[in-house]
């Protein structure tokens, strides 16, 4: 059971601006921050079974996330989530801010 998709490409993420909520989560495998992210994104998963969340790999997926930044204007940061509501985005966090508690409470 994996909720997370990988988001390749740039074509993946304006296929996603056109879902009614798309959640993004850009990570880097090299990063001890990232990985508590990860966990807690995970941890969010496991209690919201019905979500997905759409993974970005910074450094397998670097013109996806910098296309990201350019088109909503939130500069990259890794950790990073990103909520999007029919296409607009609704709500960023990163680093300690990314938690399961956050992404519960901006999606209740």
């Amino acid at each position: 059971m994996d909720s997370m998709e990988q988001l390749r490409d740039v074509s993946d993420f304006e296929q996603l601006l056109k879902e009614p909520l798309a959640i993004v989560f850009k990570h880097s495998a090299t990063c001890g921050i990232s990985a508590q992210a990860d966990r807690e994104v995970r941890s969010f998963l496991s209690d919201h079974p019905d979500y997905r969340v759409h993974l970005v790999d910074v450094q397998q997926a670097r013109p996806v996330s910098n296309h990201i930044e350019t088109a909503t204007g939130v500069r990259h940061e890794s950790p990073q989530v990103l909520v999007f509501r029919g296409g607009e985005l609704v709500w960023h966090q990163s680093h300690g801010g990314v938690t399961a508690a956050a992404l519960a409470e901006t999606l209740s």
